[in-house]
């Protein structure tokens, strides 16, 4: 036997209901074996209770019934009790609720500190502050959690509530000291409103840098690498307050000279700056497994950013690449521009370069787009990307030659290149790294065709005699 796993009243909303009776119900689910029996306290009011078939939930075996009431005369203040009682369980459960339910917004609750800088000294406070808002005027109850235990001490205190048109807001603070603070617990206002529970959760930021503004490095693209045989490190800065007094500082482990490029600064739609600097390298220094570093300072940062970038470590695995002409449905379709695509997969590294050519040459760069590197799969250390291109229909039915050219260092070619041909008659795939493949693998099959119709042949003969 089952006790119901689940009892939900079923209460009108306050806004919908301006009449003299009232009707209700409750939900009950989940019991094993039939029946229950479900009874309606309703004070003074004059009630008709009507109880349903119950209904099979499914393979479960179990049940589920519905009980409803309508009740005749002052309701709006009332509350109304559905008892529900399964004998074969021993089980008697009470919902009290309300005659209608009100709609309400639900708090969003947000915790902010106020450093990260653990060299402020120790007799420094760090002081955590939960803004909770946006929710309709109720009780509601904050509590302070440290690594996931309830912390009452009298470091924390939480203001009186303000309320605004429909909506309220709360703030509640938490100071710690900066001991606790680098210790990396993990501090979680916790906020309890009409039996729900938000929480949000902070920790010391264990990598010591100014929240907002970051540093990043981009390694040279194989097609820089390899074709153009300019290959160059990015080290882009966002966030900056100004672009005043900033410096971005280049260096190698070799301890060779190195020549960047002059700063490059960028105003954002949100006020901040963008700084970026280019430096050349040297392919074979860069293949080689050279070490570069980038160091940024400036005036509002507590201690400089440094990034460092070298060549990914691991296996090479050169790239599959297939193309794909326009799907039929999409040529089928009066339409002026065509689709096609080029998968090219399980490689690593991730940095692989991709360029569309029409009839050898390049195509604009408006006319193709390729998707970030991916991971095939968890198992794998192996990515994909996917690019496509768009071609005007009449390019396409002119039989024109597209092609899908990757370059990747682990391609067996001199340039690392390889490219895939498609179009609308029938192409031979130009690949660079065996250009005689596709025909060697025609002769061998050709052969295996001649030998089996030899080898019938002299079967069929031996049974003829």
């Amino acid at each position: 036997t089952q006790g119901p796993s689940a009892v939900f009243p079923l209460a009108p909303c306050c806004s919908t209901n301006n009449n003299n009776f009232l009707t209700l119900g409750c939900l009950v689910l989940g019991y094993f074996p039939e029946p229950v029996t479900v009874t309606w306290d309703t004070g003074s009011l004059n009630k008709t209770v009507m109880t349903f078939p119950a209904i099979s939930l499914g393979t479960s075996g179990l049940y589920a019934t519905t009980s409803s009431v309508t009740a005749m005369g002052a309701w709006a203040k009332q509350q109304f009790t559905c008892s529900v009682v399964h004998a074969p369980s021993n089980s008697h459960v009470n919902k009290t609720f309300a005659a209608c339910s009100t709609h309400f917004s639900l708090p969003v609750v947000k915790l902010f500190h106020s450093s990260c800088d653990p060299n402020e000294g120790t007799s420094s406070t760090v002081q955590l502050l939960c803004l909770i808002s946006s929710y309709s005027p109720g009780a509601i109850k904050v509590t302070w959690l440290v690594d996931g235990q309830v912390d009452n001490s009298a470091s924390q205190y939480t203001a009186p509530a303000k309320v605004e048109g429909k909506l309220a807001s709360i703030q509640s603070e938490f100071n710690i000291s900066l001991d606790e603070w680098v210790s990396e617990r993990t501090y979680t206002c916790q906020v309890t409103y009409r039996g729900h529970i938000f929480e949000d959760s902070t920790r010391w930021c264990t990598d010591s840098e100014p929240r907002g503004v970051t540093a990043y490095l981009s390694p040279p693209s194989p097609l820089e690498l390899y074709v153009h045989k300019s290959p160059k490190i990015t080290c882009l800065v966002v966030d900056l307050a100004s672009k005043e007094h900033v410096s971005l500082v280049w260096s190698r482990d070799s301890g060779k000279p190195v020549m960047p490029g002059p700063l490059v600064f960028k105003k954002q739609y949100n006020g901040t700056v963008t700084v970026t600097s280019t430096l050349p390298v040297d392919a074979s220094d860069w293949i080689m497994g050279e070490t570069y570093q980038c160091k940024v300072n400036h005036p509002d940062l507590p201690r400089d950013l440094i990034r460092t970038i070298t060549k990914a470590p691991g296996k090479r695995v050169p790239p599959e690449v297939y193309v794909f002409p326009p799907p039929e449905e999409q040529e089928q379709e009066p339409r002026d521009n065509l689709t096609l695509t080029c998968l090219i997969q399980n490689f690593f590294p991730a940095d692989i370069s991709v360029q569309w050519l029409c009839d050898k040459m390049p195509v604009q760069d408006s006319q193709q787009s390729t998707t970030l590197p991916r991971k095939a799969h968890s198992s794998s250390p192996t990515f994909f990307v996917f690019s496509r291109l768009e071609v005007a229909r009449a390019d396409w039915e002119q039989n024109k030659e597209f092609a899908c050219c990757v370059v990747h260092e682990a391609l067996s070619s001199s340039n690392r290149t390889l490219e895939k041909v498609v179009s609308k008659k029938p192409a031979e795939e130009a690949g660079s790294e065996e250009p005689g493949g596709l025909w060697t693998s025609l002769c061998f099959f050709f052969m295996l065709f001649l030998l089996s119709m030899s080898y019938s042949t002299a079967i069929t003969l031996s049974k003829v005699r």
